[in-house]
């Protein structure tokens, strides 16, 4: 895979972050502490070094070496950004884990689990993989239900899986095979 895919669907084209989103991410991600929250790895508050990072490391050098194809959630026919889909593939494992946000003026449209089914459908057809997976915390249950509406099944509540702002916390886990 030489180019960065574009994927689309009925409402949303998911292509490459740009450097130039840098200012879209820290507003979506700066204006609220719910992303931090709600993921494990947005810090808040989301500053420009953050979006800097996410772009130079995360994205850019994710898809250099195929550890990760992040993609920027637009609308179909609008440049803006309005959040970000993740893939990041264990090559040895012929798995991959997922992750998402969208900025709050977007949320209840359908619009993640419409990139969701992209993504898994992009993660066993191109990358070839026999298992995808994604976790939420479980004070974050509307991302389970997003999970389930892609054809993800819950596989385990991990207790205590990650250390977060000076706590333990557990996660719900789901996955999809192909």
């Amino acid at each position: 895979m030489k180019s960065f895919p574009e994927l689309q669907t009925e409402r949303l084209m998911l292509n490459r972050p740009l450097h130039t989103d840098a200012d879209d991410l820290v507003q979506h991600l700066g204006a609220d502490s719910a992303f931090s929250e709600n993921t494990l790895n947005i810090p808040f508050p989301y500053k420009k070094e953050d979006a800097e990072f996410f772009l130079n490391e995360l994205v850019d050098k994710g898809f250099e070496t195929g550890n990760n194809f992040i993609f920027a959630i637009r609308k179909k026919g609008n440049p803006k950004l309005i959040g970000a889909i993740g893939i990041h593939p264990d090559k040895n494992h012929h798995k991959a884990e997922v992750g998402y946000w969208l900025a709050k003026e977007f949320w209840n449209n359908g619009y993640i689990s419409e990139a969701l089914k992209q993504i898994i459908q992009f993660g066993f057809k191109e990358l070839k993989l026999q298992k995808i997976y994604a976790s939420h915390f479980p004070h974050n249950p509307a991302s389970g239900k997003i999970m389930l509406k892609c054809g993800m099944e819950m596989e385990a509540c991990l207790k205590k899986e990650y250390f977060k702002n000076g706590q333990f916390m557990d996660v719900y886990r789901y996955s999809i095979l192909k």
